[in-house]
């Protein structure tokens, strides 16, 4: 009888080691993910203050082709969304 509890208690302890060893290795991959993710989120945050830099220099350089292609792009925004 206490064979058979020593076998439980092993399996129960083998069972146990190989649920942590899971579990760690999967934070281990969601901890990589997220270095991966916020790095690219770094990278496109960077991205769109480049794009806005830009275009307020492009309608301070053309204001009037600025204005033009703000006028275009809202008519085909009514036309779009109008359907």
């Amino acid at each position: 009888m206490a064979t058979s509890k020593q076998q439980q208690d092993n399996t129960v302890d083998k069972m146990s080691q190989s649920a942590h060893d899971t579990i760690d290795r999967a934070a281990q991959t969601a901890s990589a993910y997220y270095e991966r993710f916020a790095e690219k989120g770094e990278e496109f945050m960077g991205m769109q203050e480049e794009w806005v830099e830009t275009a307020r220099e492009y309608v301070r350089e053309k204001p009037l082709q600025a204005l033009g292609i703000a006028v275009a792009a809202g008519y085909l925004l009514h036309m779009i969304t109008r359907r």
